[in-house]
């Protein structure tokens, strides 16, 4: 595409702005454009893959439901982020509340469900590879709790502004600013502790 093309592209405030007018084609074009983006923050958010796909499709039908809502003068992404995340906070509220199997119980060969969970600790031979560091990171990211781990996913993996992080979670950017701040230091040393 070269930037001609891309400056033809509707903004996403005015593809919003045809939702509200009745454009189905606009909505399927703001999915189309945040497909990726929105999925793989939501499956860090959900701490799966599975989860997200449930969740992606659940955003993009309350900006559906509450379309008649979106301040036109406002910017689309950050109220798309606000509505997602509205979504996994409902998401983890739902599971917090479901009944879960327990851990101590046999299954049907007598063995727990807690005897089958492989340890994660590596074992005192194992070398720091970059696999190792991966896995810590990403242990680290779904440790952080919700609200440090929403700024650190938003700002680092899908590039959002601090400006768009605040009006995505109505707070102030000082409030984002912090939370980043004790997010990537637990997170490095997470990360520190596998290199050592």
């Amino acid at each position: 595409m070269n930037e001609s093309d891309a400056n033809s592209q509707p903004s996403d405030e005015a593809l919003m702005g045809s939702v509200i007018d009745g454009s189905s084609t606009a909505l399927d074009t703001l999915v189309r454009r945040y497909e990726r983006r929105l999925f793989n923050y939501l499956a860090r958010m959900a701490g799966n893959r599975s989860d997200a796909d449930d969740l992606f499709q659940e955003s993009f039908l309350r900006v559906y439901k509450n379309r008649h809502r979106y301040d036109r003068t406002a910017r689309f992404r950050p109220w798309l982020y606000q509505i997602a995340t509205n979504v996994c906070k409902d998401h983890h509220k739902y599971m917090r509340h479901r009944r879960h199997a327990s851990l101590d119980a046999p299954s049907a060969d007598g063995q727990s469900w807690a005897e089958r969970i492989p340890d994660p600790a590596p074992g005192p031979s194992a070398n720091a590879t970059l696999g190792d560091v991966r896995d810590a990171l990403e242990a680290a990211i779904a440790s952080l709790p919700e609200h440090q781990r929403t700024v650190f996913v938003m700002a680092k993996y899908e590039g959002l502004r601090y400006d768009e992080i605040a009006e995505a979670l109505g707070i102030p950017a000082g409030t984002v600013k912090s939370r980043m701040s004790k997010a990537v230091n637990t997170v490095m040393q997470h990360v520190e502790a596998v290199r050592r």
